[in-house]
């Protein structure tokens, strides 16, 4: 998958490869492979069984995943709503610093905005914060100075987002405020039906990418809640704004 993805995309394209898992030599492979076919970086969530208990142990299983890709950028992925660790991401970007050369940054997906603009701090602004929750990219991230963001909704409004930040880079809040409570209607909808990974990709076969039923243990979505979900995307006005 991560090959086709190279393969399709135009040479601007940045491709991080996600190579997380519950194996850490499995992934370390994957990183590994993410240089050889040509991808821009790689990144990794936190172990979600064994989980680290201390920074130290945290960067020790990054570093092992980023050396094996020394040449591309290294994202560390901190969601804690989803992994259960809760560590200072802060110390974590002090303490990488000599240990994870090619560490460009973290997708930060958690509530703690001083946290978040504490990290930018780090080494002088050393670091690429990427703002992670869709439904406050305005407030929580680019009005904190986030370089930009990666989120789930990106992939159904994308357009929204690009205005929103052209409009903040502006100076014209209002417009940036109306494309966030847009983009915040739809993600309720999305929230209604179960989520992103749920309920977002049927909408990506309303927008004309059949992928699929989800395999379990994620659950699907029935038929007749498919036809409630486009009847109140409609009436949002959702198939008007929506990725073409």
């Amino acid at each position: 998958m991560a090959e086709k993805w190279v393969e399709a995309s135009p040479d601007d394209f940045k491709n991080i490869i996600h190579v997380g898992g519950p194996g850490v030599n499995e992934s370390r492979e994957l990183a590994k492979h993410a240089s050889e076919i040509g991808a821009w970086g790689v990144g990794t969530i936190a172990p979600v069984f064994f989980k680290p208990s201390r920074v130290k142990e945290l960067i020790d299983y990054c570093e092992t995943l980023a050396s094996a890709s020394p040449e591309l950028p290294f994202y560390f992925y901190h969601m804690p709503g989803y992994t259960g660790v809760y560590l200072s991401m802060v110390e974590f970007l002090k303490q990488a610093y000599d240990r994870i050369p090619n560490l460009a940054g973290i997708k930060y997906t958690h509530e703690n905005l001083y946290e978040f603009n504490q990290c930018m701090l780090v080494k002088n602004g050393h670091y690429d914060m990427l703002h992670g929750r869709d439904e406050t990219l305005l407030v929580a991230g680019l009005a904190l100075g986030a370089t930009g963001g990666i989120g789930g909704s990106y992939n159904h409004v994308m357009g929204i987002y690009i205005d929103m930040k052209e409009a903040f880079l502006k100076g014209d809040l209002e417009t940036a405020r109306k494309l966030q409570s847009k983009s915040q209607a739809f993600i309720n909808i999305l929230i209604r039906y179960r989520g992103n990974v749920i309920a977002g990709k049927r909408i990506m076969k309303f927008l004309g990418l059949d992928c699929g039923p989800n395999r379990l243990p994620i659950q699907k979505i029935s038929d007749e809640e498919e036809q409630t979900l486009r009847s109140e995307l409609e009436d949002i006005g959702f198939f008007g704004f929506c990725n073409k």
